[in-house]
């Protein structure tokens, strides 16, 4: 598994434990990878000229949902949320297992 792979999914499982805790929003706040990876499909998005309404329209969800996950305030984050806003803003992440 590459090194970023590999940190993605530590994160993911992270936030699963931090969300059975109750610690959602600490969470993903103090979690880096995820906030690069949302940084990066946000920066995508924008280069794309898409507001987060047109996000939101694509994904579907409302405009507020949007603006959490983007501000990092989503308590409920989970990989298909992730691909979701992907592939609303023309992208695809891909989460692979390598020896």
């Amino acid at each position: 598994m590459s090194e970023t792979s590999l940190s993605l999914a530590r994160a993911l499982a992270e936030l699963a434990q931090a969300r059975r805790r109750g610690k959602r929003r600490r969470a993903l706040l103090a979690d880096r990878t995820l906030q690069l990876l949302v940084q990066d499909l946000v920066g995508r998005g924008t280069a794309a000229g898409m507001t987060q309404r047109d996000v939101a329209l694509r994904m579907p969800t409302t405009k507020s949902a949007v603006c959490r996950l983007e501000s990092g305030h989503y308590g409920r984050l989970t990989l298909r949320t992730i691909e979701r806003y992907a592939f609303a803003v023309g992208a695809r992440v891909e989460v692979r297992e390598r020896w």
